[in-house]
């Protein structure tokens, strides 16, 4: 299958993530997908993902005032991702927000009209602004998510 598809900002049309304990919690996230892009051709597949960092919404209060403290703190409303690959089974890239790039590669399913994309990432030591965590040093997390395509 070939072809070009958008990715549009849509109710539903969110990214989930979800970390491995932190301490005595666990953190998930919600974050709104802003726009994107899906192109397969004869060269491969090229995934173009905008992300809204500053509509997530955290699974519980004191994380999404951590999380709202470090999106103002390093100035970012967006992450943006581009992923390549040979095949419509999976890409690898470079996800950036602000100063922080981190690798990451995405399993793609695609059907008539959604795309599922799920994958796995290790930041490393995050420097958490809530008093008694400090900071987190081996965080990593799950991606999850179902999107909408529209024909381009």
């Amino acid at each position: 299958m070939q072809g070009t598809w958008n990715i549009p900002s849509a109710r539903g049309a969110e990214v989930r993530l979800k970390s491995g304990s932190l301490g005595l919690m666990s953190a998930e996230a919600n974050a709104p997908v802003r726009h994107g892009s899906l192109t397969i051709d004869d060269s491969g597949v090229i995934l173009d993902l905008v992300i809204a960092l500053e509509k997530m919404k955290m699974s519980n209060f004191l994380l999404q005032a951590a999380a709202r403290s470090m999106i103002t703190m390093h100035k970012v409303h967006d992450l943006v991702y581009r992923g390549v690959g040979h095949s419509l089974g999976s890409v690898t890239g470079i996800a950036r927000a602000g100063d922080i790039e981190l690798p990451l590669g995405l399993d793609l399913t695609m059907t008539h009209t959604q795309l599922e994309f799920v994958g796995s990432a290790n930041i490393g030591t995050v420097h958490i602004p809530l008093p008694g965590m400090g900071k987190i040093d081996d965080f990593s997390f799950d991606v999850d998510a179902r999107v909408v395509l529209e024909p381009r």
